[in-house]
């Protein structure tokens, strides 16, 4: 058995990217703040909601298991929506970033991250207990 395609891991996978697009993409954002006529970019923040749906048919996340001691399922892949959002303002030359909320959004990724990454090695420290031999 493959732990890397489990469903939770694919999950969190495909969400970890989706994060990594986002911070790109606000990294440009943060880079043009300057340039006229910029537009800023972001993913489509009900991309990873969409995704899960996908992933169970569009009935919520269901579990389908082949033994009783066992879980399986489906993950989607992480095919991120890029949109253009402007920010709360547009300057004179055409230009809508606005660097404080692309700051905040930067702190929402990151803090979403580190949620996704704290998930990814508390399951791999369950997957690691189950691994063990009983009594250690």
């Amino acid at each position: 058995m493959d732990l890397a395609n489990t469903p939770f891991f694919s999950l969190l996978r495909s969400r970890l990217d989706q994060l990594s697009t986002r911070q790109q993409l606000i990294a440009e954002n943060i880079a043009n703040a300057s340039t006229p006529g910029y537009r800023p970019r972001d993913i489509d923040t009900a991309g990873f909601e969409r995704m899960l749906a996908s992933a169970s048919g569009g009935r919520g996340l269901a579990m389908t298991r082949t033994h009783a001691g066992h879980m399986s399922g489906n993950a989607g892949s992480a095919n991120v929506p890029v949109i253009t959002r402007d920010d709360s303002e547009t300057t004179i030359d055409g230009n809508a970033v606005v660097l404080e909320d692309q700051m905040a959004r930067a702190a929402e990724t990151r803090m979403a991250f580190e949620t996704g990454i704290a998930l990814y090695q508390k399951g791999l420290e369950l997957v690691r207990m189950a691994a063990r031999a009983p009594g250690r």
